[in-house]
C-alpha cells in the first residue's frame, strides 16, 4: 500500500506534514493527486484527513466545507476510536485562550504600526524596525502605497520598472533610489517587471525573504505565514532575510541565495526555516516552437525531453542509457507541461518527480 506510514499519523501529524500542507495550503495539483489516491486506498483515515484539512483552512480563514457540528462529530469519533489519545495542542482550552490573546495583541500591533497623516487624512504603513539595519533608504523619505481596491493596481517607478500591486498589497520605496541599488519593501502580492540595470541591482524585501534581480519579471507573495517568489522571465536570486547583509558585503566569494530561472519558484518554509526550490504550479511557454513539433511518430523520447527543456526552460534530468530504446508516437499539441509529462510517462512506462526546480525522470527501460 502506497506510503502506509501515513496511516499511523494523528491529526496533528497531518497538519505538520510538508506534503499535506502543500496540498491544502498551496493547492499544489500534484500533491492533490497523491492525497486523493492515498485516501482512495485508505478510506478509514478520511475523518482524520478531513479534520486536519479543516484546521489548516481555518487558519487561512477559508471555508472548510464542514460545519462546526460536523467537525466536532468527526473529532469525537477519532477520540473514541483511538483511546488512549493525546489531544492535539490546538484543541486544548489553553491554546484557545492563547489564540484569543494573540489575536488581541495582533490587532493592537496592527494599530500601532499605522500612524495618522494629518495633512492627507490617510493611514500609512510603517516599515518594520528590522529594515533600519538592512536598508536605511526604506526608513525615511519614502512613498507608501496600499492597494485598497478589488483590482490589481499598476505602478511605474522612477527607473521605469513596472509593478502590479494586487488587492491588499502594500509597497514602500524611497522617493529617490540610491546610487548603488534600487530597493522596495513588499507586504502581500505583486508582479514585478524590472528595468534592467547591471550597475544598479533591484532588491525586493519582505518579512522572511529578499530577492535580488538585475532585470526580469517575477511574482512575489509575502504574508505572515509564508513567502514565495515565482519567476516569469530572466533570473533572480532569493535569500533568507538573515543572509542579506552578508550577501551585500563587498568582496564576498560565496552566496547563500537560491538562483531561480523561468518557471521555477522558491517557498520559504516557516517550519524548517529554509528556502525550498520547486517548479511553478502552471509552467508557461518560454520559447515558442512550431505546433507540429509536438506531433511525434516513433521519436526517441530523449529528443522529446530536449524539446520540453527548450519550450519551458526547465531542466529535465534522466539516465540516457535506460531510455535508449524508448520511442514516442503521440500528439501533444495544446497540452500543458504536466499533461505532456503524464502522457509521455504512461506510454514509456516511466515516472517523473519535481526535485529542486528540475524534472527528474525515472525509467526501467523500454523493450525493443
Amino acid at each position: 500500500m502506497k506510503n502506509a506510514h501515513y496511516r499511523d499519523y494523528s491529526v496533528d501529524d497531518f497538519t505538520q506534514d510538508e506534503l499535506f500542507r502543500d496540498w491544502v495550503i498551496n493547492r499544489n495539483s500534484l500533491s492533490e493527486v497523491f492525497w486523493l489516491e492515498w485516501l482512495a486506498e485508505n478510506v478509514d483515515c478520511t475523518d482524520k484527513v478531513q479534520l486536519a484539512r479543516a484546521f489548516l483552512l481555518s487558519l487561512e480563514e477559508k471555508d472548510t466545507g464542514l460545519s462546526p457540528m460536523e467537525l466536532e462529530d468527526i473529532f469525537t469519533r477519532i477520540v473514541q476510536d483511538s483511546q488512549p489519545i493525546v489531544i492535539p495542542f490546538w484543541q486544548r482550552p489553553t491554546f484557545r485562550v492563547a489564540a484569543a490573546i494573540l489575536l488581541m495583541l495582533g490587532m493592537g500591533y496592527a494599530a500601532f504600526t499605522y500612524v495618522w497623516k494629518p495633512n492627507t487624512g490617510q493611514l500609512t504603513h510603517q516599515a518594520p524596525a528590522s529594515l533600519d539595519d538592512i536598508s536605511p533608504a526604506l526608513v525615511s523619505d519614502v512613498v507608501d502605497i496600499t492597494n485598497e481596491t478589488t483590482q490589481p493596481r499598476t505602478l511605474i517607478l522612477q527607473d521605469s520598472s513596472r509593478i502590479v500591486l494586487y488587492p491588499k498589497g502594500k509597497l514602500r520605496y524611497p522617493k529617490q533610489f540610491d546610487k548603488a541599488k534600487r530597493e522596495v519593501y513588499l507586504t502581500g502580492q505583486a508582479f514585478f517587471s524590472v528595468k534592467r540595470n547591471p550597475k544598479k541591482p533591484f532588491w525586493v524585501y519582505t518579512d522572511q525573504i529578499s530577492t535580488q534581480v538585475l532585470g526580469t519579471s517575477f511574482l512575489v507573495t509575502a504574508d505572515a505565514s509564508h513567502a514565495k517568489v515565482a519567476v516569469h522571465s530572466g533570473r533572480v536570486s532569493v535569500y533568507m532575510r538573515k543572509d542579506v547583509q552578508h550577501e551585500q558585503k563587498p568582496g564576498k566569494h560565496e552566496s547563500a541565495g537560491v538562483v531561480l530561472t523561468p518557471n521555477q519558484q522558491v517557498l520559504f518554509s516557516t517550519t524548517e526555516k529554509r528556502l525550498v526550490k520547486s517548479v511553478v504550479e502552471k509552467p508557461i511557454v518560454i520559447q515558442k516552437v512550431p505546433v507540429n513539433d509536438y506531433i511525434f511518430d516513433e521519436a526517441p523520447v530523449t529528443e522529446v525531453f530536449t524539446l520540453l527543456e527548450k519550450t519551458y526552460g526547465l531542466p529535465v534530468v534522466y539516465d540516457a542509457s535506460s531510455l535508449e530504446n524508448c520511442y514516442l508516437t503521440a500528439n501533444l499539441t495544446g497540452e500543458s507541461l504536466f499533461d505532456k509529462l503524464n502522457l509521455i510517462c504512461k506510454i514509456t512506462r516511466s515516472s517523473y518527480e519535481l526535485v529542486d526546480g528540475q524534472i527528474v525522470i525515472y525509467s526501467k527501460g523500454c523493450e525493443k
